[in-house]
């Protein structure tokens, strides 16, 4: 063998040692993560999807900036951080429920794990759910759309997504 093969056999071997230590001996001496989820939020009972996204987020080391969005969405608001005055379309004043067709708006989708979730009317929706008005419940969610039926399957309303 020549110099150059020894060479790179033995930073072969360095990389093949490093690697052993860095995935058997190293994890045993790293302290358990958190994900940043307050505790008060997963066991006050209250709200069901907000124990569902801590549970799917704990899960995941990586999703702490994820976990604090989502106990921080769960807090009232006392204002809208995005309204910057009096939104009005000649003259009048547009209503956020005006907007959409049948008085329905879909303005949010969140993909969690297997779970997805749509915000019709400011409400958060999963498959199978009534909305508030009554009669009617959420058959599909895409990012794109959101298909709703009332109680018989007779009939389906299509919500497509709210872009501004």
């Amino acid at each position: 063998m020549t110099k150059r093969e020894k060479a790179i056999v033995f930073v072969m071997a360095l990389a093949i040692i490093y690697g052993v230590y860095e995935f058997f001996i190293a994890p045993s001496f790293k302290k358990p993560q958190t994900t940043g989820v307050n505790k008060e939020v997963v066991t006050d009972g209250t709200n069901k999807l907000a124990e569902d996204i801590a549970r799917v987020l704990k899960k995941d080391d990586s999703a702490r900036v994820d976990a604090y969005i989502a106990a921080r969405a769960e807090e009232e608001w006392t204002t809208d951080p995005f309204r910057t005055g009096d939104c009005s379309l000649g003259g009048k004043k547009a209503s956020f429920e005006s907007r959409g067709k049948n008085g329905l708006v879909y303005s949010g989708y969140l993909d969690i794990g297997k779970r997805r979730i749509g915000i019709i009317n400011g409400t958060d929706y999963q498959i199978g759910d009534e909305l508030e008005m009554g009669g009617y419940m959420v058959k599909s969610i895409t990012p794109s759309k959101v298909i709703i039926v009332d109680r018989k399957g007779s009939t389906e309303i299509v919500v497509p997504f709210l872009e501004e």
